[in-house]
């Protein structure tokens, strides 16, 4: 029963988390991206903080609830898959990179570039790649486009997402006590 304590800890901060994110959009608080299928959302915000604050277990739940709901039904497992992904790196990443090894003062530079690999390194990637896998898919969510032609499209189109979590983000870290900026892992 000892053991099992740290992990329904880490379970119970991390299903807020993924709840919210997944009712982001099931709650249809998203965007439609112009020309594509593809949707820009706040749930990124929970994913990235939660998986960082939990770790590697509270990222596979928190990226399994924000990518399992979708208006575009046929995309679930690209959603799940470039979640998880991302709140995995997050995971450690934060932990590895930032949190045990970065000065108080680059601590929120770092953590931006977090961000910014979620992004534009695991999320968007995925989600274009992944897609691709399946043709009829990828023609629905971006028509008229290749994998590398929807990739810089959507790079474009998510700048305003990335920008919007990275600030909201930084300030929540910021707000923190340092005790609870560190990682539960």
């Amino acid at each position: 029963m000892k053991n099992t304590l740290p992990v329904l800890k880490t379970l119970a901060v991390a299903l807020p988390f993924g709840l919210t994110a997944f009712l982001c959009v099931f709650g249809s608080l998203t965007l439609q991206t112009p020309g594509t299928e593809m949707i820009l959302d706040p749930r990124e915000i929970f994913v990235v903080l939660g998986a960082a604050l939990t770790g590697p277990l509270g990222a596979l739940l928190i990226g399994t609830l924000a990518g399992i709901y979708d208006p575009v039904p046929d995309v679930y497992p690209v959603t799940i898959a470039m979640h998880v992904a991302g709140a995995l790196w997050m995971a450690f990443a934060y932990k590895k990179l930032v949190f045990e090894n970065i000065t108080s003062w680059l601590l929120f530079p770092a953590w931006s570039g977090l961000v910014a690999v979620y992004y534009f390194v695991i999320l968007l990637p995925v989600m274009v790649f992944g897609s691709s896998l399946s043709p009829e898919l990828f023609a629905h969510l971006f028509p008229d486009n290749t994998p590398p032609q929807a990739l810089l499209a959507f790079y474009g189109l998510a700048w305003p997402e990335f920008i919007l979590t990275s600030v909201t983000t930084t300030a929540i870290l910021a707000l923190l006590p340092k005790r609870l900026r560190k990682p539960r892992w």
